[in-house]
Parts: structure tokens; sequence; C-alpha cells
């Protein structure tokens, strides 16, 4: 069975070794316990950047959506995410989905759920709601580094672009969330070789995976006409 993890996933796996990617790819893959997403507080954020900056109707829900699994924590991002909108001239805007091609044909999903323009500049919007999932800055720099080549300066090239990339995690040792947010600026470029040599990694501990077998059971990814490069 073929895995396609999406770029966010492919970034944070371990390629320091074979043996450490393919651990992380066996623990990516395989359903965990968690049973619920984060597409409602994405959703609610994306209307902010639109131009809703009222805080109490982007909090807003029926009894029983409030009371449903995962609201709360929804809600918690909703109040970081969406406030950074706050006060700001945005005009947002989707993108069809996009694949990366790498490796012996394969693609990554890029895992973002729209972009704005303000003050004339494009800027690519990535949200990392996960409490409990850390983006260090190297792989976030890798990130951005791929969608900087394959989109901002392709897609979008001779127009002024930037990269806004909003992680509302509980860093370690602290026990609530916070914001961070991170532009191109603050982040390390990595070098076209350097890129290569993580998916060349990734591609081989992919190939270990599936050639023995190691995931029996698949994790379905998430998928949302609405946000159609959010899976």
């Amino acid at each position: 069975m073929r895995h396609s993890p999406s770029l966010p996933e492919i970034v944070r796996v371990d390629t320091s070794s074979i043996n450490s990617s393919v651990a992380h790819l066996i623990s990516l893959l395989e359903p965990s316990g968690g049973n619920f997403n984060y597409l409602d507080g994405t959703k609610r954020t994306r209307k902010a950047y639109k131009g809703l900056h009222d805080l109490n109707k982007l909090l807003s829900a029926t009894p029983s959506k409030a009371s449903s699994v995962g609201h709360q924590q929804n809600m918690d991002v909703v109040r970081l995410a969406a406030s950074h909108a706050f006060g700001r001239q945005t005009a947002v805007f989707d993108l069809p989905a996009r694949k990366l091609s790498y490796g012996d044909d394969r693609f990554a999903s890029y895992r973002i759920p729209f972009f704005f323009v303000e003050a004339r500049m494009v800027k690519v919007y990535f949200l990392q709601p996960r409490k409990n999932t850390h983006f260090t800055l190297d792989q976030y720099g890798l990130m951005a580094s791929v969608i900087k080549k394959n989109l901002l300066d392709t897609e979008f090239y001779g127009e002024y672009c930037e990269i806004e990339f909003a992680d509302v995690s509980k860093k370690v040792g602290d026990n609530e969330r916070t914001l961070q947010v991170y532009h191109l600026s603050d982040l390390p470029a990595w070098s076209e070789s350097d890129v290569a040599e993580h998916f060349r990694v990734v591609t081989a501990a992919l190939k270990i995976v599936e050639d023995e077998n190691l995931v029996k059971e698949v994790r379905r990814p998430l998928r949302d006409r609405e946000l159609p490069l959010f899976d």
C-alpha cells in the first residue's frame, strides 16, 4: 500500500537515519487515539482574516455544537489565531489543491487553508492548531523553503510574497497554548541539496514501511471541500 503523508508531516520526519525515519513514519501513519480535528477552528480563523473581527461571533455555537467533542479545543485555537487578524485589512483567497512531487513518483499535499493579500503583499497562511505537536524552527524552515520555491516563486512570480505560519501549540514546559507567528525572515532557509536529501531519506523509509507492510491499518486523511489543501 502506498502512503502519502502531507508536506507538514514529511518535514517533521526525523531523517538523521533510515531507522529513525521508519519509526517516525510508522507512528505517523498508524491511527491515533484522537477523535476530533481542527477543521472548525481553521474555518473560523479564516473568517477572521476575511474581515469578521468579532471574537464573540467567531466563538458562537449552537448548544449541540458547543457540547461536541473537540469544540473547546477548537475555540482555544480561534481565541489565539483568529485574534491575530483583528485590526488588519486582508483579502482572503483559496487555492485549488496542489501536490509536491518528490521521490519515486510520490506526492505530498501542501497543507494550506488559504492565502491572503495585505498591503499589496501575497501571504500564504499555515495554521498549526494541535496542542502537543511541535515544529522546530528548522522544520518550519524546510516547509517554508519548499513552499517558496514551488508556490511563491512560480505561481506568484513578480509579486511581493510572504509566509505567515501561526503556531498555537503548548510549548515544552508550558501549561497553556501560546501563539507564535513566523515569517520567512524568522526561519532558516534550506539549500536545494539539503531539501533533496531530506526527501530522499523519507522516500527510502516509506519504501521500507510499504515493502515490509509495517503499517497494517492506515490513518484516514482529513478532507474538506472548503479547505482544499487541508487534508
